[in-house]
């Protein structure tokens, strides 16, 4: 067995520890969200700084160039660069949350104000994806009769998103502020652990790969029959006795995708009549068959073309 050397064993180290760093849970603790303090103001803002800290994500108060907006940015871990030097620097996040409360989107929308409002806003934060949340618009409503229509209220959030690309939340609570700033906290904290997930799944040598369990890997060929075997006890009254019958005649998809094309009408009857083996024992003149109806819905699963389908 081969040892590493001492640069090596470091570099293998940080890797590890890059990786780990990387886990939801683990990458909590390397987001940080930027918070302008009227953003935290009564009643909206009272529950976001507990969330946070819940979620273990750590939080700065700072005037941001728009009042009432969360930002977010990422600590990278320090890590070995090529000549051996350790690095560590921030990464700006592509994200930001601006909250309104109700009475100032019903002032923006009754002056056809919101899409210019939406417009400025972005131009201040750049290069970031905004979130709208509007906060109390049913309490002012209800104080407020009459004050905006529902109509009037739809076609100006439509008209934000499809121009501005800009999300929207209608929340009542700082309870329901506070979870949503967590919830989008989460996510971009954990987007490079998913896109390296994504990035790793994809390749072709991970065909249907996954880490959770019951999942089959496949690597090459390796795994290929196991995964076959999944996907026939999949379609519905197909139990592991009646896959591994079918197996022991057509040992491969293809020898039964190829069954089945040259049966052509015949196909949907092609494995009527193959016996099942009951807990591994003899195929006698007594056993069951896989029969018509079980050998239809084997065939259109893999034969139809037709989306809906039903088996």
């Amino acid at each position: 067995m081969f040892s590493l050397t001492n640069p090596d064993r470091l570099k293998l180290l940080n890797h590890n520890e890059q990786q780990r760093n990387l886990k939801p849970g683990h990458c909590n603790k390397f987001l940080h969200v930027v918070i302008d303090p009227d953003f935290l103001k009564d009643p909206q803002g009272t529950q976001v700084l507990p969330k946070l800290t819940e979620l273990g994500c750590k939080y700065d108060l700072a005037p941001q160039p728009v009042a009432s907006t969360i930002t977010f940015y990422r600590t990278v871990a320090a890590k070995l660069t090529p000549d051996g030097a350790v690095s560590g620097n921030t990464i700006q996040e592509p994200f930001a949350v601006y909250l309104l409360n109700g009475g100032d989107f019903v002032a923006a929308v009754r002056n056809h104000q919101l899409l210019g409002m939406m417009r400025s806003v972005k131009e201040q934060l750049p290069n970031r994806r905004l979130s709208l949340i509007v906060f109390g618009l049913v309490s002012h409503c209800r104080v407020h009769r009459g004050c905006v229509g529902r109509r009037e209220t739809e076609h100006s959030l439509t008209e934000v998103q499809l121009f501005e690309d800009v999300s929207h939340q209608l929340l009542e609570t700082a309870e329901q502020v506070a979870n949503f700033v967590a919830q989008l906290a989460r996510s971009i904290a954990e987007l490079p652990y998913k896109q390296q997930q994504m990035e790793k799944y994809s390749s072709e040598q991970m065909y249907l790969g996954n880490e959770k369990k019951g999942c089959v890997r496949v690597e090459g060929t390796a795994g290929l029959q196991q995964l076959y075997q999944a996907q026939l006890i999949k379609v519905p009254s197909v139990t592991l006795e009646i896959a591994e019958a079918i197996m022991s005649v057509y040992p491969t998809m293809n020898s039964l995708l190829q069954a089945f094309r040259e049966a052509g009408a015949e196909g949907s009857n092609l494995l009527a009549n193959i016996s099942i083996r009951r807990a591994g024992g003899p195929i006698t003149a007594s056993n069951r068959r896989i029969g018509p109806e079980l050998s239809r819905k084997i065939h259109n699963m893999y034969v139809s073309t037709n989306p809906k389908q039903e088996l």
